[in-house]
């Protein structure tokens, strides 16, 4: 049963749409100082419904101007997830080239998106373009440029610059693998590998996948990233990767595990992907999970991202594994001083930074309700049964919804940096090495930090 609207959960750094409903990143960009973020959206409601790509433009990631919707559903189908990217070059010759007569030449920005037919489920690969900065588009007359191969599942193509080939290359989701396309112009594609079958672990469905290049004490390698619900789970959603090479043509993992590699080992991460044009992989995801998305307390809107992260790979003793590190808060990092166990909390919205050997976190207000951050010295627990307001779903209501754990990849002291923005809540432990996200809604704001064990705490405001 949905309590829509208790209280006001509204993160203060975190995105969130003006009014109504949206899920998946889309289209990704960083241009001339300027963070694009387009969103998958539905404007007619606080619940999933016909999507369209909500645009939101930011200089810091923190702080963020709503802009008209900017692609609308038509007649192939309503507006999925995808990317876009900046053609410099015009490869695409959708940009201006009309000095001679006066008029500014004009390089276009793509995007490419899957249109999803809402009645018979029929999904197929589209393009448009812009020609002033992300603004408005204009759809392709030859839409869709990728054919359904005759899948049911077909979708979020990823687009990025092929510096191997000098072509675009793009790798989207298709069943329980990704494929990966080459096109010289956007508009003809080739497809030229398939990555999954044999080394993935999990076999359900993919969404949203990416593929990006990392740099690494042994040089240049690889990361795929694919979103999928875990079958067995009741929905536990979350998004795995993969460690490898990308010869130009197709993905090959160079670092198999037998178990899967998770990105994060909360709740709340979901159908992320990294933004284009910029020279380190910056993530953002959906802040909630699909599962029980449709019956948050939110009010007015629901959804929201989580913090930017910046991502690289760290060698460990077990191979390459992903580090997740929050991305554009160091101003706020600068005001952080020091607080000991049972610190009053005046505001919603804080960073931790936590060391010591082990114990807990508890973020906690007067009525009994409490969220507990707990690391020992082999693994990590976030516990989040008494964070709050839970009967608005049956399904946030789990234990596998309420209680995460993960093993520790660093041993010995702690070093952790924890975020809480009103009604979400980001870990990011032993560096980054290992990260939690959930959200939580407390009946009255969290009112008091307690820390158990042998921690010490700094704290700095989100604002």
């Amino acid at each position: 049963m949905s309590t829509k609207g208790k209280r006001d959960f509204r993160p203060k750094i975190h995105f969130t749409p003006q009014k109504n409903w949206n899920n998946d990143p889309n289209g990704l960009l960083y241009l001339d100082g300027t963070w694009h973020l387009y969103y998958q959206h539905y404007p007619e409601n606080a619940f999933w419904g016909p999507m369209h790509w909500g645009h939101a433009v930011s200089k810091d990631l923190l702080h963020w101007e709503h802009l008209p919707i900017a692609l609308y559903p038509d007649e192939i189908g309503c507006i999925y997830s995808g990317s876009l990217v900046a053609d410099k070059n015009n490869t695409t010759g959708f940009g201006t080239h009309h000095e001679k007569f006066g008029e500014e030449k004009k390089y276009p920005l793509v995007a490419m998106y899957t249109s999803h037919n809402m009645e018979n489920h029929l999904e197929s690969q589209s393009i448009a373009y812009s020609l002033d900065g992300g603004l408005h588009f204009e759809k392709y007359y030859g839409n869709p440029v990728i054919k359904n191969p005759g899948l049911r599942d077909f979708r979020d193509p990823k687009v990025f610059w092929n510096k191997k080939k000098d072509c675009w290359s793009m790798v989207m989701a298709a069943e329980d693998r990704c494929h990966i396309y080459a096109s010289k112009n956007m508009k003809v594609w080739e497809k030229t590998g398939e990555f999954g079958p044999g080394v993935n672990k999990v076999p359900t469905v993919w969404e949203c996948t990416d593929l990006f290049p990392v740099e690494t004490e042994d040089g240049e390698k690889w990361v795929v990233l694919v979103s999928m619900i875990h079958p067995g789970t009741q929905g536990r959603a979350n998004t795995q990767y993969f460690v490898g090479d990308f010869d130009g043509d197709t993905f090959r993992c160079t670092q198999p595990t037998e178990e899967p590699l998770w990105i994060d080992f909360g709740f709340d991460n979901y159908a992320g992907i990294t933004y284009n044009n910029y020279d380190k992989p910056i993530f953002f995801g959906w802040g909630v999970n699909p599962k029980y998305a449709n019956d948050v307390p939110t009010g007015e809107y629901a959804g929201m991202m989580t913090i930017a992260r910046e991502m690289s790979l760290v060698k460990t003793e077990e191979g390459y594994r992903l580090r997740t590190v929050p991305f554009g808060i160091d101003a706020l990092r600068a005001g952080t001083y020091p607080i000991a166990s049972g610190a009053s909390l005046l505001t919603e919205s804080f960073g931790l930074k936590i060391k010591g050997n082990k114990g807990k976190v508890i973020l906690e207000n007067e009525v009994g309700q409490y969220v507990v951050i707990d690391v020992a010295e082999d693994s990590i627990c976030v516990d989040r049964t008494h964070a709050g307001e839970r009967n608005f779903s049956e399904d946030f209501c789990r234990e596998e919804f309420s209680v995460s754990k993960t093993a520790r990849l660093a041993k010995g002291d702690i070093n952790m940096e924890i975020l809480f923005d009103v009604s979400y809540l980001e870990v990011f432990a032993d560096g980054g090495l290992e990260v939690a996200s959930a959200a939580v809604y407390p009946d009255v704001p969290y009112r008091k930090v307690r820390l158990e064990g042998d921690l010490q705490a700094e704290m700095y405001l989100l604002k």
